[in-house]
This record gives structure tokens, C-alpha cells and sequence, in this order.
């Protein structure tokens, strides 16, 4: 869907327990389960003689593994509430070297810096992608669309969240906190856009 709207994302291919051979791209890449959430199965694999590892946590998950290429860069995250582009959030892990399972839920797991800091141009330029892709999969209430800028300020874009958490550590409502939207305002929106587009 991101290919066919013209948005940014990285090389990837999909691999399959069936597979006996599969010819990888160089490395480092992210391995990850087709259908998770939450970072759970993820690896950064630098080396071949560590990938069979990732492949094997993976699989464990899911049939359907995703291999990607690895993209260096800030992590950000794109929270949308119906057609307005919340705060964007720009995640620093602080467990790993991305924003994985431990990093997400552990007090004190990252650091978010929101707004990200982003010139206007390019700021704006990630909010239009984001909604575009919104708006491409369907989804009209909420979501939130994972992002990484690499060093030339190019951004990628990952994967989108329809249901993106909701918990004492979770983005979403961080972000909507620092648009001026309460954790219990926030859930009187979502609930009034369902209800008037369902």
C-alpha cells in the first residue's frame, strides 16, 4: 500500500517457514513477525551468522516473517485523531538501540521529545504522508504511524497502528496531552467520531 501511494519505506521481502533458500540483501536488517505488535519478535541482525536466530524468535510468532532493510536514523511517531495530525513524537530508546518491547512499557524505558524537533517544511512533509497513508488503508478514526528519519532526513515510513496503545506510557495520549486534550477528553473524541461515522 505505502508503494503504490508513493510513500517512502524500506526494501523488504517476506519470508515464509516453507522457504528452504532465501538470498538476503546486505546487511543490517530488522527482522520481524508479519502480524505482531508491540516489538515483540523484533531483531536488528548486523551479521548472516545471526540471522537464523532472529528468523527462528520470529517464527515463533507468526509463519510470515518480514525482513527489512535496516534504516539508521530517529525514531518518530505520527499520531493522528481523525483528520488532524496530533504532536509529532520523536522516541529515544533507552534499554536498546530501538524502541523495543522493554523500551515501551518500562517506566523510563525512552525519552519523548514532543513536538519532534523538525524544520516546518519537513514537519509538514511528514504529516501529509502520514495522513495519505492513513486515508489509503481506510482508516478514518485514529491511528499512529511509525516513521524513521534517516541521516539525510529522509523519512521512511514503517507501519501504521489503528489501535495504538493506550496506557500510563503509551504515545498516543502523550501526545494528545501536549495538544491540550486530556487522557478522558481523548477518549469522548474517539468515541464521538465512531459513533458519528458508525
Amino acid at each position: 500500500i505505502l508503494q503504490k501511494s508513493n510513500i517512502p519505506t524500506p526494501k523488504y521481502f517476506v519470508v515464509t517457514k516453507k522457504q528452504k533458500k532465501v538470498f538476503y540483501p546486505k546487511f543490517p536488517l530488522i527482522v520481524k513477525p508479519a502480524k505482531e505488535g508491540s516489538a515483540i519478535g523484533v531483531s536488528i541482525v548486523k551479521t548472516a551468522d545471526k540471522l537464523n536466530k532472529a528468523l527462528k524468535l520470529a517464527f515463533k510468532y507468526d509463519d510470515n516473517v518480514l525482513v527489512e532493510k535496516y534504516i539508521k536514523g530517529r525514531e518518530l511517531s505520527v499520531p493522528i485523531l481523525g483528520n488532524k495530525v496530533l504532536p509529532i513524537i520523536e522516541i529515544k530508546p533507552n534499554y536498546n538501540m530501538f524502541y523495543d518491547y522493554k523500551s515501551k512499557y518500562r517506566s523510563g524505558g525512552s525519552t519523548h521529545i514532543i513536538p519532534a524537533n523538525l524544520n516546518k517544511n519537513l514537519y509538514n512533509k511528514i504529516s501529509d504522508m502520514a495522513l495519505k497513508f492513513m486515508k489509503s488503508i481506510g482508516c478514518e478514526v485514529m491511528c499512529r504511524v511509525d516513521v524513521i528519519l534517516d541521516e539525510q532526513n529522509k523519512p521512511y515510513f514503517l507501519e501504521i497502528n489503528t489501535i495504538p496503545g493506550m496506557t500510563e506510557t503509551s504515545l498516543f495520549p502523550e501526545s494528545a496531552k501536549k495538544y491540550g486534550i486530556s487522557f478522558s477528553c481523548l477518549l469522548d473524541k474517539i468515541i464521538g467520531l465512531s459513533f458519528k461515522k458508525y
